[in-house]
């Protein structure tokens, strides 16, 4: 049986042409955005590495990148031994946390947080972050303000807007109220002004690692309603007052809002939907170095959350007590009220 004779259609010399020189100029395109990134990202390490000796967010990024990877070699980072009393030395050092994460990531291209997660495990990272918030807490200036650059707000501290910032009813800094952003987290509650008095600090804070963003919880009551809030803790965006006086001398348009927005009492934090955190079996209680201080029974009234710790093979939880201590308890022997 004969086959058909079926012949191809022919293509065009001068398609042909446009078709391979499109195909070059695509080429070109993509390899020079590649060859272009990289340069851009060797400048900026460049640049970054520079500043060493001006900036100590720089100084302290490098001494924790190398405490971390001591071999200098990127892929045996996993491997290559962790020099963890470096850390502990640079955590003391630390006063500007969102600075030496900025710093670390145009320097190497990664993320701080992810890196020291990774590297230290669940209690170790904890003790990290509890070292750097303790130091940047106690830090104030003359005016009684208390000088965080995105640290742990210890409770009752007053938190003031330097630039306009979304106050968010969850920490979680995904959505921006743009038209086109649908199926997300629509959690803006109002967009704070420059000056404005936004509440008083729970102590609870979270980091929402998804958009490298730090939060602290503000709360207030307000005609008889409490108000449970999130703000950026970066001090681009927020100030932080050890009390009303030291904030009306900087921002004394906030008379008003200091008289009718109130501070919310320890019985009431610990009546807010969410807040109290009740032991589900007899649990072992360990002070903020992790030190164990005591077995506490089931159904015991603890506190209300500040953070979590999640990472490693345990998963810790760091509860306010009622008389305003700190303590950390295994999250799984916790359940919420």
């Amino acid at each position: 049986m004969m086959q058909p004779n079926i012949s191809l259609p022919s293509v065009a010399p001068d398609v042909q042409r446009k078709v391979l020189r499109g195909v070059v100029v695509i080429g070109s395109l993509t390899l020079g955005y590649f060859v272009g990134k990289r340069i851009f990202r060797k400048l900026r390490e460049r640049k970054t590495s520079l500043l060493a000796d001006k900036s100590p967010e720089v100084r302290q990024a490098m001494s924790l990148r190398s405490a971390m990877n001591p071999s200098g070699a990127s892929w045996l980072m996993w491997g290559d031994g962790t020099k963890e009393d470096v850390i502990w030395q640079v955590a003391q050092q630390i006063t500007d946390l969102d600075a030496v994460a900025l710093a670390y990531r145009n320097l190497y291209s990664d993320e701080l947080i992810k890196n020291l997660q990774s590297e230290l495990g669940t209690d170790d990272f904890n003790a990290f972050l509890q070292a750097v918030s303790s130091t940047r807490v106690n830090d104030r200036n003359s005016s009684g303000m208390t000088v965080t650059d995105g640290a742990y707000a210890a409770p009752q501290k007053l938190i003031v807007a330097i630039q306009a910032v979304y106050v968010r009813t969850s920490p979680d800094a995904s959505y921006h109220g743009r038209f086109y952003e649908f199926g997300e987290n629509k959690n803006i509650h109002k967009t704070a002004q420059p000056g404005e008095f936004i509440g008083y600090a729970t102590g609870k804070q979270h980091y929402d690692a998804k958009n490298g963003v730090r939060f602290i919880e503000v709360a207030y009551k307000k005609d008889g309603i409490s108000k449970v809030l999130w703000v950026s803790a970066s001090s681009k965006y927020t100030e932080q007052f050890a009390s009303k006086n030291a904030l009306l001398q900087k921002y004394p348009q906030n008379s008003t809002s200091l008289m009718t927005m109130l501070p919310l009492s320890m019985l009431d934090w610990m009546g807010l939907s969410g807040h109290r955190m009740v032991t589900n079996e007899a649990v072992q209680v360990y002070d903020e170095d992790f030190k164990p201080t005591e077995i506490i029974p089931a159904n015991f009234l603890v506190g209300y959350p500040v953070m979590a710790l999640t990472g490693g093979l345990n998963e810790y939880t760091l509860i306010r007590t009622i008389s305003g201590q700190d303590r950390w308890i295994s999250t799984e022997s916790l359940t919420q009220q």
